[in-house]
């Protein structure tokens, strides 16, 4: 029987156990779900099953499977496969195929919706929000946390919304669910992004 957690919009997560670092794989699967849950609830999203793969194809990093029935996110590099993408890799992966439940195609719409999922994590960021009970950073007793000064928070926070942006501009070489290309070249489709963002 596969894992779950209780009171999660993510009824079931699923990893592959006979790769290195399993156990990680499945809290990362967790954390993922820990960190986008808020923005779930808004949408009012239930996940059936969030799975770890690891498609052939080295540049795809995750698959929706009809419209949210399920969802597949690469965790680790093709070719080190002992090791975890980052993070903050992951969530954007997440809300990329989150937004396959409402836009099916990369398109205008498709991308203005990403980047205002994104907004809504960085916000979730910015507020101190890192997960729920044993998936959270964790707090003192009294109430301090063992985070960084707000300050520092928010400017990490920054960082790391225009590092998400960055990626998703480029696409970063690798390719989320669906085909994205519609016949045309990655600095076609890069061009096609930027412009897209700038104007929203």
């Amino acid at each position: 029987d596969e894992p779950r957690m209780s009171n999660s919009l993510v009824l079931k997560f699923s990893h592959l156990p006979k790769l290195p670092n399993a156990d990680k794989a499945l809290q990362l699967l967790q954390k993922v779900a820990s960190l986008v849950k808020p923005i779930m609830r808004k949408h009012s999203w239930t996940l059936p099953l969030l799975s770890e793969f690891l498609p052939d194809n080295p540049n795809l990093l995750g698959l929706n499977v009809n419209s949210g029935e399920k969802i597949l996110i690469r965790l680790r590099p093709h070719r080190t496969q002992d090791t975890f993408y980052p993070l903050d890799d992951l969530i954007g992966t997440m809300l990329h195929e989150l937004t396959h439940n409402v836009h099916g195609p990369h398109d205008a719409k498709f991308y203005a919706f990403l980047k205002d999922l994104n907004q809504e994590y960085d916000a979730l960021v910015d507020s101190g929000y890192s997960g729920e009970g044993f998936l959270s950073d964790g707090k003192r007793m009294g109430g301090s946390t063992h985070s960084l000064p707000i300050h520092i928070a928010k400017q990490k926070a920054a960082e790391a919304a225009e590092a998400r942006a960055k990626k998703q501009k480029l696409m970063g070489g690798g390719r989320l669910g669906g085909s994205m290309t519609n016949g045309k070249s990655p600095r076609e489709l890069a061009a096609e992004v930027t412009f897209l963002f700038s104007t929203n």
